[in-house]
Protein backbone atom coordinates (compact mmCIF):
# COMPACT_ATOMS: atom_id res chain seq x y z
CA UNK A 1 0.00 0.00 0.00
CA UNK A 2 1.03 3.63 -0.71
CA UNK A 3 2.39 5.70 1.95
CA UNK A 4 0.20 8.78 2.68
CA UNK A 5 3.93 10.62 1.32
CA UNK A 6 3.27 8.67 -1.74
CA UNK A 7 -0.02 9.66 -1.86
CA UNK A 8 0.83 13.06 -2.15
CA UNK A 9 3.61 13.09 -3.93
CA UNK A 10 1.73 11.54 -6.88
CA UNK A 11 -1.52 13.86 -6.25
CA UNK A 12 0.70 17.14 -6.97
CA UNK A 13 2.57 15.61 -9.86
CA UNK A 14 -0.68 14.81 -11.52
CA UNK A 15 -2.19 17.89 -10.52
CA UNK A 16 0.74 20.10 -11.97
CA UNK A 17 1.05 17.86 -15.35
CA UNK A 18 -2.56 18.53 -15.57
CA UNK A 19 -3.08 21.96 -15.24
CA UNK A 20 -0.03 22.86 -17.53
CA UNK A 21 -2.40 20.09 -20.15
CA UNK A 22 -5.06 21.76 -19.64
CA UNK A 23 -3.69 24.92 -20.14
CA UNK A 24 -2.48 24.25 -23.15
CA UNK A 25 -5.77 24.56 -25.05
CA UNK A 26 -6.03 27.93 -24.04
CA UNK A 27 -4.86 29.87 -27.03
CA UNK A 28 -1.63 31.82 -25.98
CA UNK A 29 -3.13 35.09 -27.69
CA UNK A 30 -5.78 34.78 -24.91
CA UNK A 31 -3.71 34.12 -21.74
CA UNK A 32 -4.64 37.96 -20.70
CA UNK A 33 -8.04 37.31 -21.19
CA UNK A 34 -9.85 38.68 -18.21
CA UNK A 35 -13.77 36.93 -17.54
CA UNK A 36 -15.83 39.43 -16.20
CA UNK A 37 -12.81 41.91 -16.52
CA UNK A 38 -12.16 40.59 -12.75
CA UNK A 39 -11.34 37.09 -12.84
CA UNK A 40 -8.35 36.03 -12.95
CA UNK A 41 -6.20 35.59 -16.48
CA UNK A 42 -4.70 32.34 -17.33
CA UNK A 43 -0.90 33.85 -16.74
CA UNK A 44 -2.40 34.52 -13.51
CA UNK A 45 -3.37 31.33 -12.92
CA UNK A 46 -0.23 29.52 -13.89
CA UNK A 47 2.14 32.09 -11.91
CA UNK A 48 0.14 31.78 -8.70
CA UNK A 49 -0.15 28.07 -8.86
CA UNK A 50 3.97 28.42 -8.83
CA UNK A 51 4.76 30.61 -6.70
CA UNK A 52 2.04 29.29 -4.02
CA UNK A 53 4.03 25.64 -4.45
CA UNK A 54 6.86 26.93 -4.18
CA UNK A 55 5.77 28.71 -0.79
CA UNK A 56 4.29 25.50 0.65
CA UNK A 57 7.03 23.84 -0.23
CA UNK A 58 9.28 26.13 1.77
CA UNK A 59 6.98 26.15 4.61
CA UNK A 60 7.31 22.04 4.45
CA UNK A 61 10.92 22.81 4.91
CA UNK A 62 10.44 24.49 7.82
CA UNK A 63 11.53 27.89 6.20
CA UNK A 64 9.75 31.20 6.17
CA UNK A 65 8.85 32.06 2.71
CA UNK A 66 9.44 35.28 3.38
CA UNK A 67 13.08 35.20 3.92
CA UNK A 68 14.02 31.55 2.10
CA UNK A 69 16.27 32.31 -0.65
CA UNK A 70 15.91 29.75 -2.91
CA UNK A 71 12.08 30.64 -2.42
CA UNK A 72 12.85 33.96 -3.49
CA UNK A 73 14.66 33.17 -6.49
CA UNK A 74 12.24 31.40 -7.73
CA UNK A 75 9.48 33.96 -7.40
CA UNK A 76 11.61 36.17 -9.15
CA UNK A 77 11.94 33.61 -12.31
CA UNK A 78 7.58 33.16 -11.86
CA UNK A 79 7.16 36.74 -11.93
CA UNK A 80 9.29 37.81 -15.15
CA UNK A 81 8.14 34.48 -16.81
CA UNK A 82 5.69 34.48 -19.75
CA UNK A 83 4.14 32.00 -22.23
CA UNK A 84 2.58 28.46 -21.86
CA UNK A 85 6.75 27.22 -22.29
CA UNK A 86 7.79 28.97 -19.16
CA UNK A 87 5.39 28.97 -16.81
CA UNK A 88 4.27 25.09 -17.88
CA UNK A 89 8.02 24.39 -17.02
CA UNK A 90 7.72 26.42 -13.51
CA UNK A 91 4.42 24.74 -12.06
CA UNK A 92 6.17 21.18 -12.84
CA UNK A 93 9.08 22.44 -11.37
CA UNK A 94 7.36 23.98 -8.71
CA UNK A 95 5.57 20.61 -8.09
CA UNK A 96 8.99 19.07 -7.78
CA UNK A 97 9.73 21.32 -5.14
CA UNK A 98 6.61 20.06 -3.38
CA UNK A 99 7.37 16.47 -3.77
CA UNK A 100 11.28 16.92 -2.77
CA UNK A 101 10.26 18.94 0.66
CA UNK A 102 7.08 15.63 1.17
CA UNK A 103 10.14 13.32 0.69
CA UNK A 104 12.12 15.91 3.52
CA UNK A 105 9.05 15.04 6.24
CA UNK A 106 10.46 12.58 8.81
CA UNK A 107 7.19 10.10 9.30
CA UNK A 108 7.22 10.93 12.61
CA UNK A 109 6.59 14.63 11.78
CA UNK A 110 3.55 14.04 9.99
CA UNK A 111 1.45 14.67 13.01
CA UNK A 112 3.22 17.74 13.81
CA UNK A 113 1.94 21.36 13.02
CA UNK A 114 3.37 23.43 9.89
CA UNK A 115 2.78 27.39 9.35
CA UNK A 116 1.50 27.87 6.10
CA UNK A 117 2.68 30.87 4.18
CA UNK A 118 -0.65 32.56 5.14
CA UNK A 119 -0.48 31.66 8.60
CA UNK A 120 -2.92 29.18 8.72
CA UNK A 121 -1.22 26.06 11.08
CA UNK A 122 -2.28 22.30 9.53
CA UNK A 123 -0.14 19.09 10.58
CA UNK A 124 2.49 17.95 8.07
CA UNK A 125 0.03 15.26 6.77
CA UNK A 126 -2.76 17.44 5.51
CA UNK A 127 -0.36 20.16 4.84
CA UNK A 128 1.22 17.97 1.90
CA UNK A 129 -2.21 17.62 0.60
CA UNK A 130 -2.56 21.52 -0.39
CA UNK A 131 -0.63 21.96 -3.01
CA UNK A 132 -2.97 19.25 -5.29
CA UNK A 133 -5.93 20.60 -4.13
CA UNK A 134 -5.11 24.19 -5.10
CA UNK A 135 -4.09 23.26 -8.68
CA UNK A 136 -7.03 21.41 -9.05
CA UNK A 137 -9.05 23.97 -7.89
CA UNK A 138 -7.09 26.38 -10.84
CA UNK A 139 -7.42 23.81 -13.13
CA UNK A 140 -11.48 24.39 -12.59
CA UNK A 141 -10.82 27.65 -13.64
CA UNK A 142 -8.69 27.25 -16.84
CA UNK A 143 -11.49 24.81 -17.71
CA UNK A 144 -14.20 27.32 -17.06
CA UNK A 145 -12.13 29.88 -19.36
CA UNK A 146 -11.75 27.30 -21.93
CA UNK A 147 -15.49 27.06 -22.43
CA UNK A 148 -16.10 30.66 -21.96
CA UNK A 149 -13.91 30.95 -25.39
CA UNK A 150 -16.34 28.38 -27.20
CA UNK A 151 -14.09 25.36 -26.81
CA UNK A 152 -16.41 23.14 -25.07
CA UNK A 153 -14.37 19.72 -25.52
CA UNK A 154 -13.63 17.68 -22.37
CA UNK A 155 -9.46 17.82 -22.37
CA UNK A 156 -9.71 17.53 -18.68
CA UNK A 157 -10.04 13.43 -19.50
CA UNK A 158 -7.97 13.14 -22.21
CA UNK A 159 -4.78 10.94 -21.51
Amino acid sequence: MASIKEIAKYGTEHEAALIVKDTSYIPEEKFAFCPMGCAKTVEGILKEVAGTNARIAASLRGEDPASSASYLQFEKRVGEASGLDVLGRLVIESGDLVCRAIDGIPEADLDKPVKMPWGAMFPASAAIFLPASHMSYHDGQVNYIQTLLGDAAFHWAEG
